[in-house]
């Protein structure tokens, strides 16, 4: 099985994994709610305290929950980018010509030119600016640069591969549409 398949298997396993949890706890929400409802033996002013405390903890709950499915899905997103730009030196030296390179990149908007610098720097064996530069053009969309990139480092294509799923089905509209729904506080 390829990390690519693990990967998916795993977003998707975590992602309905969560809707679960968030559907358990908007059940126990509505059992609690009709619980507190048919007391006949609390007043409507104690039912509607514990009703609002309730509704509060479970907005606490669902909220967290949503921000545990996030810190995983950046996790993963994470490990992918570690694993795309492999074992970095942390020297000083290093570090600098790491942030140099992608300040330079963040300069360059045409496609043309993001293909001429990665060319350049591909002959020349600088690692750092090809790195740069396959980053910046995965990350505004210049598919044929970042593809020049691949080629030129074939080791770092699976780890793409692996980092443009979890980006594509991590974030997004889609996803934004379903935590709206999956995490909103149930309606009283």
């Amino acid at each position: 099985m390829s990390k690519v398949t693990k990967v998916q298997n795993t977003l998707t396993s975590a992602l309905h994994g969560y809707k679960d949890q968030a559907a358990q706890v908007k059940d126990a929400h509505r059992i609690a709610r009709q619980a507190i409802k048919d007391d006949p033996m609390t007043s409507d002013l104690a039912k509607r305290g514990k009703l609002d405390a309730l509704a509060s903890e479970t907005k606490s709950k669902l909220a967290a929950l949503k921000d545990e499915q996030a810190g995983f899905i950046k996790g993963l997103r994470d490990k992918a980018e570690r694993d795309l730009r492999g074992p970095q030196s942390s020297d000083a030296n290093s570090i600098l010509l790491r942030r140099d390179a992608a300040a330079r990149a963040r300069k360059i908007d045409d496609k043309r030119e993001a293909l001429d610098v990665l060319e350049d720097a591909i002959r020349n064996g600088d690692s750092e600016m090809a790195h740069a530069i396959g980053t910046r053009a995965r990350n505004t969309g210049m598919v044929g640069v970042a593809e020049v990139y691949q080629s030129a480092f074939p080791d770092t294509a699976e780890a793409a591969e692996v980092l443009a799923y979890v980006e594509a089905n991590g974030s997004g509209a889609a996803l934004n549409m379903s935590n709206s729904i999956t995490f909103s506080a149930p309606q009283d």
